[in-house]
């Protein structure tokens, strides 16, 4: 429940209303079989980095070039998602002093800096893992908030049940300039919500850290079915059926692109004089989610950065250069963050659709992998796991290749 599923989810139902449902059970079997299966190569190799086994299982070039790769694009994300704190912390501030707040330039400027020394301290201070308990409440609030909201846009049952028909829905016009919202963008910003490099090439690291069990592989592809396909996929429903019975219908719904403005979807949540509890737990929430994403994100990079370069990248107390690559990430980041002219959360629409971009070859490592005896013995993948991942490869190739030129373009030009 990151803030990049929350603003691709919820911005498709506001400029598509119900359009997109179609994407969320076709990704859902993509998702759960490759982060599972991305999962079982860490728990049958703890003691071996995921870019430890692909220098060992093809070529040190091969790591080399997906490191270069998904550095500056989690650099990307985790500025992203800063901006998307600083958004959602302006937008709170506002519901709650009930009027517009304007910062200094200066100071506003900062903001971004003081957030990331935020995280900084959560990380290191053991502060994360005693927020988490609250950070759960409060995104199951605006879970709760989001199902309250869809159960009146299913009075458009009709409409929604037309959503889940394939189709690629016209671009969408932005009042008062020259861009458009793209229902192919959208598409593939939903997928990279889910279907990330991230995902890919970060769980198994995770998996090995956790010392999951390679006898509880099967309950794990339980959990994973739960979690991941069922769990997630009904969230991401109401999300988009939220977003399109709430936001759709208003005038300007195609120039929604900050967390003040979609914080809107949340306006009837609550009856009387609780409503405006709503659009302040959405931007609590929102801040919350991105909050999680940038420790994931800074997490999973340094992994990288250290299993390439052949040092210990387990997060432990002694391991210097974790803290200190860590701390590198997330303020350079933070420090970089004003100086990229984009709306909060078209940032992190834009980099779930970049993210997609790379998706194809994190398909092609993890297929090469999960079928070698050496790196999974007896546990190399079923036909049907091999069937499931090759269909991702195959939709990812296209997506990627028929839109990179518009995220190329999108990214170069900044707006």
């Amino acid at each position: 429940m990151g803030a990049g599923a929350v603003a691709s989810f919820l911005l498709a139902g506001a400029w598509f209303q119900y359009q997109l449902l179609w994407v969320v059970p076709l990704m859902l079997p993509i998702f759960v079989i490759s982060v599972d299966t991305a999962s079982r190569i860490g728990a049958l190799n703890p003691g071996r980095g995921m870019f430890t086994l692909i220098i060992q299982r093809t070529h040190r070039c091969v790591a080399w070039l997906f490191l270069l790769v998904n550095v500056p694009v989690h650099v990307l994300i985790i500025m992203g998602q800063l901006s998307v704190m600083d958004s959602a912390l302006t937008s709170a501030a506002t519901q709650l002093a009930g009027r517009s707040l304007t910062l200094p330039p200066m100071i506003d400027a900062g903001v971004p800096l003081l957030i990331g020394s935020f995280v900084l301290w959560l990380v290191f201070s053991s502060g994360y893992e005693r927020l988490q308990k609250v950070m759960t409440a409060l995104l199951i609030a605006m879970l709760f908030c989001f199902l309250m909201v869809a159960i009146r846009g299913f009075s458009e049952w009709r409409l929604i049940l037309d959503g889940f028909l394939p189709q690629v829905p016209a671009d969408l016009p932005v009042p008062g300039g020259n861009n458009s919202r793209s229902g192919s963008a959208s598409i593939i910003s939903i997928l990279g919500s889910a279907i990330a490099p991230a995902a890919l090439l970060g769980m198994p690291y995770l998996a090995a850290n956790a010392g999951n069990n390679p006898s509880e592989l099967r309950q794990s592809f339980h959990r994973s079915i739960v979690n991941l396909g069922f769990i997630f996929g009904a969230y991401a429903v109401l999300v988009i059926v939220a977003g399109g019975y709430s936001l759709f219908s208003l005038e300007n719904n195609a120039g929604f692109e900050d967390v003040a403005s979609a914080s809107a979807v949340m306006q009837g949540a609550f009856p009387g004089i609780f409503a405006p509890l709503g659009p302040l737990i959405f931007s609590l929430g929102v801040f919350i989610a991105a909050l999680t994403t940038v420790v994931v994100a800074a997490q999973v990079t340094v992994y990288f950065v250290l299993d390439t370069l052949g040092r210990d990248w387990k997060f432990v107390p002694e391991n210097k250069h974790y803290r200190v690559l860590v701390i590198a990430l997330v303020l350079g980041s933070a420090i970089a963050t004003p100086f990229w002219s984009f709306p909060a959360l078209l940032k992190v629409v834009l980099m779930m659709g970049i993210n997609f971009l790379v998706i194809p070859a994190a398909f092609a490592i993890v297929i090469l992998l999960a079928n070698q005896r050496d790196v999974m013995g007896n546990h190399r993948t079923e036909w049907w796991r091999n069937l499931i991942l090759g269909i991702g490869l195959l939709v990812s190739v296209i997506l990627a290749s028929t839109k990179a030129p518009y995220y190329w373009s999108l990214l170069m030009n900044g707006s």
